[in-house]
């Protein structure tokens, strides 16, 4: 079996309702999913498949569209970059000049600066592709736009190695937060335990997770009670208590999520504990998804939705006979045959289907979101030129 780096890629979608406190753009309307309030980006430095090293703020004053993608991608990444190819063209000579595209690699062990020059000129792309040789950096910048990478099985890669998942110690176990809004909308963040501190609570692993992942985050202090949560992404629960904040914990047991029975402060991360969930308690609790690093019994990830969804199980894993949403271990003999026979193949690396475009005001404010990738792009379009319209 070759060896695999499963990418779980995985997309943080920002939904807000209601007005604009900038009288200026709060007539707004936009076909995309709109961040209400707009949500500022960090800066970076990366570098594109020129060579040449490339910040965001270079882009000040600009519109900018933000994809992030990988060369080896065999289906979503390239719609996407035809996509932008075609927007691109159509704003032509109108808006050309204001709007910039952008393409960051989710895949930086094989997105080489010279991977990415082939890449763009087989292409015809005439816009920045990205990346980095230093893989924290890259690992920030994903971080610093909420782009949630479940990035275990590279780490294990790049340090000797390491099963980052499957290591018994906390400080290398990753841990998911998953919020699901009152419309059902399921979000899912993950951070390394190295990120906590020792003995971390579920209230460690929540505001160190949204603030890392640049989440809005409105909570209360109770002598008695501790924290609760009042508020994610600009959902807050009402006064008139018609809905609030449920916290739901992933029982490492029977493999489901149970709601808790204490409160956040009162939740120990630990290796048989290590997942929690904020549900809107006006939504379907039933269908909080499975953790990333709990799929396939925890050796792989799920490429796929419905009747389609698989597992692409680790190095040394395989299907459970016809269950293939299992994995199980390979017989040693028949793992050690595979590997003698593929010992030069090139690595695989999947990438899971979820991704998000970005739109980004002069500002440098996310201000739209397209999530997947059979979007209309005639109204991606129209936002694009709503932006510069009201800049």
């Amino acid at each position: 079996m070759r060896n695999k780096i499963a990418v779980v890629f995985l997309t943080t979608i920002l939904l807000f309702a209601g007005c604009l406190g900038d009288s200026e753009v709060e007539d707004l309307s936009f076909n995309g999913l709109m961040y209400q309030p707009p949500v500022s980006v960090p800066d970076f430095n990366l570098t594109d498949h020129d060579g040449n090293n490339v910040s965001f703020s270079d882009f000040d004053g600009k519109t900018i569209v933000v994809a992030f993608t990988y060369t080896h991608c065999p289906d979503v990444c390239p719609v996407i970059e035809a996509n932008m190819k075609f927007m691109k063209a159509e704003l032509g000579d109108t808006y050309g000049e204001e709007v910039v595209f952008l393409s960051i690699s989710i895949d930086p062990l094989r997105d080489t600066q010279e991977v990415l020059a082939d890449y763009v000129a087989n292409n015809g792309y005439d816009w920045p592709h990205l990346t980095s040789t230093d893989y924290d950096m890259i690992k920030e910048v994903w971080n610093g736009w909420g782009v949630a990478v479940n990035s275990s099985m590279i780490d294990s890669h790049v340090n000797g190695g390491m099963n980052m998942d499957h290591d018994m110690s906390n400080s290398y176990m990753t841990h998911s937060l998953i919020t699901m809004m009152p419309d059902n909308t399921t979000s899912e963040y993950q951070i390394n335990g190295s990120h906590l501190p020792e003995n971390a609570t579920g209230w460690n692993l929540t505001e160190t997770t949204m603030e890392m992942n640049n989440v809005s985050l409105n909570y209360t202090v109770d002598e008695q009670y501790g924290h609760g949560v009042t508020g994610i992404n600009g959902f807050d629960s009402p006064s008139d208590w018609s809905w609030w904040w449920a916290l739901y914990i992933w029982n490492d047991t029977n493999s489901s999520w149970e709601e808790s029975q204490v409160g956040i402060d009162g939740v120990e991360i630990s290796t048989h504990q290590q997942h929690i969930a904020w549900v809107a308690s006006n939504a379907n609790a039933s269908n909080l998804p499975t953790p990333t690093s709990e799929q396939c019994d925890g050796h792989g990830w799920v490429m796929g939705e419905g009747s389609g969804a698989h597992c692409m199980c680790d190095d040394g894993y395989q299907w459970d006979g016809d269950d293939h949403m299992s994995c199980i271990m390979v017989n040693e003999h028949e793992t050690h045959d595979e590997h003698e026979d593929s010992n030069m193949a090139e690595e695989e690396y999947d990438v899971g289907h979820s991704t998000v475009t970005y739109i980004v005001d002069n500002n440098g404010n996310k201000r739209v979101a397209w999530v997947g990738y059979d979007w209309s792009t005639t109204e991606f379009l129209e936002d694009i030129e709503t932006l510069l319209d009201n800049s």
